[in-house]
């Protein structure tokens, strides 16, 4: 990739250039070279492993990120009941205040 922003294609471009891409996978040419390109690159690359730097502290891992959303998900529906209780009560006071009768003694 060149460093200068203005060398780099646009993203039109890219866009472009990759539908051609899933159009070409999709024919059911078998000497198609970008289908073959595709399908040599999947094989090599569960074979490709970073080496690990021995000075470094930290590496990146997988994200469960469906516990995440679980999580997040059963707060909001916290939030959300203790909301709805709260409003339960402010309706059940504002009943109360209505019904209570003001008498000039």
């Amino acid at each position: 990739m060149d460093p200068d922003p203005n060398k780099r294609p646009t993203a039109t471009v890219i866009c472009h250039r990759v539908g051609g891409w899933l159009d070409e996978m999709k024919q059911d040419d078998d000497d198609n070279e970008v289908k073959k390109q595709f399908f040599e690159a999947d094989n090599i690359k569960p074979k490709l492993k970073s080496p690990i730097h021995p000075n470094d502290m930290y590496t990146s891992k997988s994200v469960n990120t469906r516990k995440i959303s679980e999580a997040l998900r059963s707060k909001t529906q916290d939030v959300n009941s203790q909301y709805h209780l709260s409003k339960i009560a402010e309706e059940e006071i504002n009943q109360r205040i209505e019904s209570v009768e003001i008498t000039d003694d």
